[in-house]
């Protein structure tokens, strides 16, 4: 299932420009300074700096692979941990502190 997950991943970042973090973001550095770095927040710095950098420039998605960890998935099964991470994305989209974010993802 975690194939499915992954694939569902990086269709959803082809599509909307976002990235998270076990995606493998990287950049240049004149892109990494010209949005001030990454966001001093406990959680969502990923998607914050993906949202910076898309109004740079769309990214491109590579066909490469990297291998990230399952952990959280296997442990707290794929269904609930999807359903967390939307609503944590979703309220981060209307303005919820990421700080709160952070409380509620652990």
């Amino acid at each position: 299932m975690l194939r499915v997950v992954a694939y569902l991943m990086n269709w959803r970042s082809r599509l909307t420009g976002i990235a998270t973090g076990d995606q493998a973001i990287f950049m240049t550095r004149r892109a990494f300074d010209s949005v001030s770095g990454f966001p001093d927040q406990p959680l969502m710095e990923d998607i914050e700096l993906s949202r910076r950098l898309l109004a740079l420039s769309r990214p491109i998605c590579l066909k490469d692979r990297v291998a990230t960890s399952g952990r959280r998935w296997e442990a707290q099964g794929v269904w609930r941990t999807m359903w967390l991470m939307w609503r944590l994305r979703w309220a981060y989209w209307r303005g919820t502190d990421a700080a709160e974010l952070a409380r509620l993802y652990r």
